[in-house]
């Protein structure tokens, strides 16, 4: 506990006990006189107490308990609404100078109705929008809406899942895809949407299932109908190895490794082959039989990539499997294979599910080999498919298609991911990635990726915490400059007084004051309109919300 807050708990009580004595003696006089003058000044009233002899009215020691008790009782409560007084106080200056209130009604509910109405006209009941917090100092939500697309960065321990990730998810009107490395939100969003349609749980590493078993079982070749669906596939394997700013190893033989892995991906493909299958190949450095399935189905091109690594010398094509063997490492795990291949289990429909309103919930740890190609191969199959429905629909999914890509530079490596933020929004779409800090996206998707990334998302809110001046001060740049007057007065040697006015433009949020935002406290950026302070609310904290997660909860336990 710092001094400050010290001081004031110190004050606070002892005014406290203090105002509780004294009307305790009042109250005390009146229930058993004395046949003494209370006074209602209270140094006399001390005075006369303790200095002129005035007793002590009997019924005054019961009242003076029961009235300090409830005094302690009161303290804590008065505590969190001087807290909440003096964080909405410090932000009262920003508010004055970011959006104003007819300008924040772009993000409000009436407005977002009318959107979403013209967006999804047949859809009956539909939210209006992605609740991401309430204007501050009020009870009045701001929306993200079902055209836009996000970004989320919030500091280590600021609440994005407990406040944004599982309400996106409960309160979406359709299929919801959640990512995660952790188990996070898992438990919620399970229960609160277990009434809603089918759950489908990746969790190869056993971060949140005990069962070995697979839930459910997809085969990423199974999306894959031409030879840059293969290359996609490949850097994503690629991606899963290595971040984008990993300078080692040699180019070139990236660039043959990835093209050889694309080709082996779409012969097996071609074949209704298995993963496992393209990893022998790799492992044996041999794919004679992946270039006869490419020529027998008229893919020559791949064919000949095949054949220009085989036919190159000893060294140069063995440096080519070593390289394709390393991005596809995650294939060497048979523990991975069997969520790609069997009958036993479910097998995931990626068509099916854009139009359901089942959810897919992804689980994976960190680093090589650890399942993360996989989840992005299954995210990216999602969206492939909502791309086609989309487009057969006019353009726009009937219905949106939610997709909360938690710990999203951890686990979600996508290379395209940055360009899909120009488009996806329009197609119905929603994504919102989590990161949190700059640095992370730049690990993961690199500088301009990153930037692409941020530049394309129509919604942009930074939760607090992060301790990156560069990026904190493109954040102060966004939310604009004020002036700020300041008044002085001087005398001169006769003793004439002259007052003088100066004005200079300054930050409306310094770096530090968006360092440390007040707990719950975000900064929204829509294009829509300039920035607005919200208050988010987390789960545990919604009503409506708890009861959602809660009873489903209790009634399986």
């Amino acid at each position: 506990m710092n001094d400050t807050r010290a001081k004031l708990i110190t004050a606070a009580l002892g005014v406290g006990v203090l105002a509780a004595v004294y009307l305790a003696i009042h109250v005390g006089a009146a229930i058993t006189p004395t046949g003494s003058e209370y006074s209602w000044n209270i140094v006399q009233l001390a005075g006369d107490l303790l200095l002129r002899g005035t007793p002590w009215p009997p019924a005054a020691t019961p009242a003076s308990i029961v009235a300090v008790l409830l005094s302690l009782a009161l303290l804590p409560l008065f505590l969190a609404w001087r807290a909440r007084r003096s964080a909405n106080k410090r932000a009262n200056v920003a508010i004055a100078h970011m959006a104003t209130k007819p300008e924040q009604k772009v993000l409000l509910e009436k407005a977002r109705t009318a959107e979403t109405k013209q967006l999804h006209p047949a859809v009956e009941n539909m939210p209006c929008g992605q609740q991401v917090g309430r204007i501050i100092g009020t009870k009045t939500w701001a929306y993200q809406g079902w055209r836009e697309t996000g970004v989320y960065v919030f500091g280590t321990g600021r609440g994005k899942t407990s406040s944004l990730v599982i309400r996106h998810c409960l309160n979406a009107p359709g299929a919801v895809i959640m990512t995660s490395n952790k188990v996070d939100g898992v438990r919620e969003i399970i229960a609160g949407r277990a009434t809603k349609g089918t759950i489908y749980l990746f969790d190869p590493n056993r971060i949140y299932r005990d069962e070995t078993a697979p839930d459910f079982v997809f085969n990423p070749l199974d999306g894959i109908d031409s030879l840059e669906d293969a290359q996609e596939l490949a850097g994503i394997f690629e991606a899963s190895t290595r971040s984008s700013e990993d300078r080692g190893g040699d180019a070139q033989f990236d660039t043959d490794g990835r093209d050889l892995l694309a080709a082996l991906f779409l012969a097996a493909a071609l074949d209704h082959l298995t993963l496992a299958t393209v990893y022998e190949w790799l492992a044996d450095n041999v794919g004679r039989d992946a270039q006869a399935i490419l020529r027998e189905h008229g893919m020559a091109g791949p064919a000949r990539t095949v054949d220009g690594v085989l036919n190159a010398p000893d060294k140069t094509r063995g440096s080519v499997f070593t390289t394709a063997r390393r991005m596809a490492s995650a294939l060497a795990n048979d523990r991975l294979l069997t969520w790609t291949e069997g009958d036993s289990a479910r097998r995931f429909d990626p068509a099916a599910f854009v139009t359901s309103t089942d959810t897919l919930v992804l689980l994976s740890k960190d680093g090589a080999g650890s399942g993360g190609a996989l989840l992005t191969a299954l995210v990216r199959a999602v969206g492939k498919r909502a791309e086609r429905i989309a487009q057969r629909n006019g353009g726009r999914l009937p219905v949106p298609l939610v997709m909360e890509l938690d710990e999203c530079a951890n686990i979600v490596k996508w290379p395209e991911l940055p360009s899909l933020y120009s488009f996806y929004g329009s197609m119905g779409i929603v994504l919102n990635a989590y990161f949190q800090s700059r640095a992370q996206g730049v690990r993961a998707f690199g500088r301009d990726g990153w930037q692409a990334l941020w530049d394309a998302a129509a919604n942009r809110v930074y939760g607090g915490g992060v301790a990156d001046d560069e990026f904190l001060a493109s954040l102060a740049k966004l939310i604009g400059k004020r002036d700020d007057t300041t008044w002085g007065t001087s005398t001169n040697r006769d003793g004439d007084m002259s007052s003088s006015t100066h004005i200079r433009e300054v930050n409306t949020m310094d770096i530090d004051k968006l360092a440390n935002l007040p707990e719950w406290q975000v900064v929204m950026f829509n294009s829509k309109c300039r920035p607005v302070i919200l208050t988010t609310l987390p789960w545990f904290r919604d009503r409506e919300l708890k009861a959602r997660i809660t009873e489903p909860a209790a009634k399986a336990a």
